[in-house]
């Protein structure tokens, strides 16, 4: 299972915590565990989860093996047998390292990136999965994610760009036909709005070959918008009525929104 699947199935598990499945949280989070033995923020999340004590303590020590700096783990540690005794914890004679964070040299800290070792203050420390990392680290991976190439770029841009010429014109008809109508018009353009944001996302999606590039969907979502407004101004905006051109602008809102939403996430 590479990292992006287990990213996925720690989402899944945080989904399930937070509908209140304690269960299906505890399974799928001890399937990530299986996997990442070493990921501090999932034995704590599955201390909050089970119910037997000695399981709780036990998620916490090893969280705290792991990083004895972890607040969240010690102080549910302490509450629950008081101040923990552990092989890697910091004795108090000695003092604890201070450090000058990478990015902040005027910064003092004490927290490291878990996979390079750089010192990190909290504004630049980002919790991932697998725990605490720099910027530099974070944007490593996430470049493994983004393939996409310059043409790739292009075919996406054109297609968004014809979506949106496309989208303008289910606008115009809606409106056109659903404009005297003012409750059934505005709600087809709520229900309308977001399946046509979705439609040519997914087009697009698949015109790039499914790759995805960091900044695309702002690029694609920005083409859109002028692809249908293109179409949309010379036609219909100029003497259309307020109304009108609420029904349409609402339309293409959550077009826009939706289009950004399924190519970001």
């Amino acid at each position: 299972m590479d990292e992006l699947e287990l990213i996925n199935l720690t989402k899944q598990a945080h989904v399930a915590a937070a509908a209140g499945d304690q269960q299906s949280a505890i399974r799928l989070y001890r399937e990530v565990l299986t996997h990442q033995p070493e990921n501090v923020s999932v034995l704590t999340a599955l201390a909050h989860l089970v119910d037997d004590p000695e399981e709780k303590k036990g998620y916490l020590r090893r969280a705290l093996d792991l990083n004895p700096y972890s607040e969240e783990a010690r102080t549910m540690l302490e509450a629950l047998e008081g101040p923990p005794v552990l092989e890697s914890e910091i004795s108090e004679s000695e003092p604890i390292e201070v450090l000058h964070c990478y990015y902040h040299p005027h910064r003092e800290t004490t927290l490291r990136c878990n996979k390079c070792g750089k010192p990190i203050c909290t504004e630049c420390a980002i919790r991932t999965p697998v725990g605490y990392r720099c910027p530099d680290c974070v944007r490593e991976q996430q470049d493994k994610f983004y393939t996409a190439t310059s043409s790739d770029i292009i075919k996406g841009s054109v297609v968004a760009f014809i979506g949106g010429l496309l989208a303008g014109l289910a606008i115009f008809l809606l409106v056109i036909f659903l404009g005297s109508f003012l409750f059934i018009g505005f709600l087809a353009a709520f229900f309308i709005g977001p399946a046509l944001g979705g439609a040519v996302a997914e087009v697009v999606r698949r015109s790039m070959g499914k790759r995805h590039a960091r900044h695309f969907p702002l690029i694609g979502v920005v083409v859109m918008i002028v692809g249908m407004l293109i179409l949309l101004l010379p036609t219909g905006f100029l003497g259309w009525t307020l109304l009108d051109i609420g029904m349409a602008l609402l339309a293409i809102v959550l077009a826009a929104s939706t289009f950004y939403a399924r190519l970001k996430f």
